[in-house]
């Protein structure tokens, strides 16, 4: 599978919210920093991460763009995360149910074979929808 195929099935199985399949993506030693420098290490620690996340949003992730150089794929993602219930505390700002947030970031995907070894991510634009 070509790095950018393996990128795009990867991000389906996170928008599937199949943690299963995602942890068969990473190295067992990853390293993760994501858009607000947080580091997290090991496949574990990227799943204990994102399940309370997506259990109160519906966050999905879309491949705008992505190409690779040897063992390092770089993407443009735009994500977006919907408010499944009030989030007075979430990490990127409070939002109440139905409040839309997303950013666009470039993340860099270092990998050896199957698995990502170290992924990094900037954040380049966020935006804000309240609920209607």
């Amino acid at each position: 599978m070509s790095p950018e195929a393996r990128l795009a099935a990867y991000i389906d199985a996170f928008n599937r919210s199949d943690y299963a399949a995602l942890c068969e993506f990473y190295a067992p030693d990853v390293r993760l920093v994501i858009g607000n420098g947080t580091e997290l290490v090991g496949r574990e620690a990227i799943v204990a991460f994102y399940k309370p996340v997506k259990a109160v949003t519906a966050r999905t992730m879309v491949i705008r763009q992505c190409f690779h150089e040897g063992c390092v794929l770089a993407a443009e993602l735009e994500s977006e995360f919907l408010a499944l219930t009030d989030l007075p505390d979430f990490l990127s700002g409070p939002m109440r149910r139905g409040d839309r947030r997303g950013h666009s970031s470039v993340v860099l995907y270092d990998f050896a074979g199957e698995h990502y070894t170290r992924i990094r991510a900037a954040v380049m634009h966020r935006t804000f929808t309240p609920a209607a």
